[in-house]
């Protein structure tokens, strides 16, 4: 397996695990509390995610680059819900896990396809 192959693998599996772990997020707090505003956070939290959704599959390094900026939210927000919890955050962690993967794995896959 090459580098390219490699971080374009990690960059996926971020990307897809963010957008799957803040779902789950977002329905099971709906389901857990009645005046929580899932579709508020439906439109703030995963249809920015979307965007980049067709370049990300494509192994596009440009999509890539702009991707990394986004995940700066995703993380602060990760890191927010951490720090202000009663209970252990799964779903917080989840989300400063995959942003940092996708965060991370963005950057090198950037790297591997620098032309020279």
């Amino acid at each position: 397996m090459t580098a390219r192959t490699l971080t374009r693998s990690l960059s996926l599996l971020g990307y897809f695990g963010l957008l799957l772990s803040l779902t789950a997020w977002i329905i099971t707090q709906a389901n857990a509390n009645a005046n929580f505003p899932a579709l508020s956070f439906i439109v703030i939290g995963i249809v920015p995610l979307l965007f980049p959704l067709r370049g990300i599959l494509a192994g596009k390094p440009y999509t890539h680059y702009w991707v990394g900026f986004m995940m700066l939210f995703y993380f602060s927000h990760g890191v927010g819900e951490v720090y202000s919890a009663d209970t252990f955050p799964l779903f917080a962690w989840l989300e400063i896990l995959f942003s940092t993967l996708l965060f991370i794995s963005g950057l090198y896959f950037i790297k591997f396809n620098a032309k020279k």
